[in-house]
């Protein structure tokens, strides 16, 4: 297959998946087809024509790639929004009532109390420092 219809298929895909707001929804994947495509058409420049269409073949994977996923997103995105069910805790009072049972008490250590002993970490193991290496002992 010639560069040249690589190059002009690449093209063709890029503007498909501009057109399909891919930089919106598919950035990845259209910055990519969007710089393999320039590379593509700068080894096409200095005929380098077997690079230029191993870049314009992965330029148009990327861009079909783009439209697809900017096609689904655009989709989702656009779709109604789900239904959504508040849970009310039936020990708590919703807000503005006091009914119900009372809040549990919470224990609040102050910073000037210390934590029991059970609580304490383990103290680090001391280490020996290490004596200084002597270079005339070096092999």
């Amino acid at each position: 297959m010639l560069a040249t219809s690589v190059v002009d298929d690449a093209e063709v895909a890029l503007a498909r998946a501009h057109a399909a707001e891919g930089e919106k929804y598919a950035l990845y994947e259209t910055t990519l087809a969007d710089l393999y495509l320039a590379k593509a058409k700068e080894e096409q420049g200095h005929a380098h024509y077997s690079e230029a269409r191993d870049l314009a073949a992965d330029a148009l994977l990327h861009a079909e790639a783009a439209t697809r996923k900017a096609g689904e997103r655009r989709t989702s995105a656009e779709a109604p929004p789900m239904p959504t069910a508040t849970v009310q805790h039936p020990d708590v009072a919703p807000a503005g009532r006091s009914e119900g049972p009372p809040e549990p008490a919470r224990t609040v250590v102050q910073p000037s109390q210390k934590p029991p002993a059970s609580a304490a970490p383990a103290a680090p193991p001391e280490r020996k420092p290490k004596a200084p290496i002597d270079p005339g002992n070096l092999p």
